[in-house]
């Protein structure tokens, strides 16, 4: 379905839903290139890469940032969860290696993230969707950003949430 260029599908269980907010007509191919972070320069023996001290840089940025934010993979699981997202998840080690679709209590949402997240990485092109995510608990209403992240060969997608309506229920 569409509204004012707007791509406004989406799937609804129990009165939760996740939806696709991306203005359809502005987007374009954009892949965030971390490439040149890593030097070429490699040793005679090949065994000299700086390949996880500049990662180890980039992910000290994520987990400074304020904004719960994550590495999605290929199989759409999450690689990277910074602190914030202990306001997602209570913990962000339930998440870390788990697939993304946990984030969503509903598992329709979460099923429709995992295809966005698919859509980002084959597509190249940045997404926003509007839903509910949470775990246990936890329940917030965000606006999830996912962009293109490439480091030489490895695609993932980087997922920014921000968080629209906070609100916890009393168990």
């Amino acid at each position: 379905m569409s509204n004012s260029g707007k791509d406004a599908s989406s799937i609804s269980k129990g009165g939760q839903s996740l939806t696709e907010i991306s203005d359809v007509q502005s987007l374009s191919v954009e892949t965030i290139d971390l490439s040149t972070l890593f030097v070429n320069e490699v040793s005679s023996s090949g065994s000299f890469d700086l390949r996880q001290s500049r990662l180890g840089f980039f992910e000290k940025f994520l987990e400074a940032m304020p904004i719960p934010s994550l590495l999605v993979n290929e199989s759409c699981q999450v690689a990277f969860a910074n602190r914030a997202c202990n306001r997602v998840a209570g913990d962000r080690g339930k998440i870390e290696g788990h697939h993304f679709k946990l984030l969503f209590p509903s598992s329709a949402d979460g099923l429709r993230a995992e295809k966005l997240i698919d859509k980002v990485l084959h597509n190249r092109i940045p997404l926003v969707a509007e839903g509910v995510l949470g775990m246990d608990q936890i329940r917030v209403r965000g606006r999830i950003h996912m962009r293109s992240l490439r480091v030489r060969n490895v695609r993932t997608v980087l997922v920014v949430i921000e968080n629209l309506v906070f609100s916890a229920e009393q168990p």
